[in-house]
């Protein structure tokens, strides 16, 4: 083997280990609370949308803060400093990305699951179809 292919597989043996170290430190997990708490790690957390009356937005220091409830059924406020996302009431679901920082859960990124998206469309607009062989 010459020297060029050693030089070659080295390097990419290298290349290769630091693209793995990199992705599995920023790879994130899903979680609950509790354990997001524990870990202090970047997570996503599933949850649902509560006491939907105590969400605030506070243009001044760009803050939305809601009350989440995870698959656990724990509940936590979440801190986003950025404003309420777009169709955020009609959630059902809600991921939220971001870590603890102290005692609080802050929110990086928001995404919402909203049943209408998945549910099944009526092409037809209520027409009734006739299929061509009865015709």
């Amino acid at each position: 083997m010459k020297t060029i292919h050693i030089v070659v597989l080295a390097a990419l043996a290298i290349f290769l280990v630091v693209l793995g170290i990199n992705f599995s430190q920023s790879a994130s997990v899903y979680t609950d609370f509790a354990s997001a708490k524990a870990s202090g790690k970047e997570v996503h957390i599933v949850g649902e949308w509560v006491e939907r009356d105590a969400a605030q937005y506070d243009p001044a220091t760009d803050l939305f803060t809601f009350a989440m409830r995870d698959t656990l059924k724990a509940v936590e406020t979440v801190y986003y400093y950025d404003p309420k996302p777009i169709n955020f009431e009609q959630a059902e679901k809600v991921v939220v990305i971001g870590a603890y920082q102290g005692e609080r859960f802050v929110a990086d990124r928001i995404v919402m699951k909203c049943p209408s998206k998945y549910e099944p469309t009526d092409i037809t607009g209520g027409e009734t179809v006739v299929p061509t062989s009865a015709r």
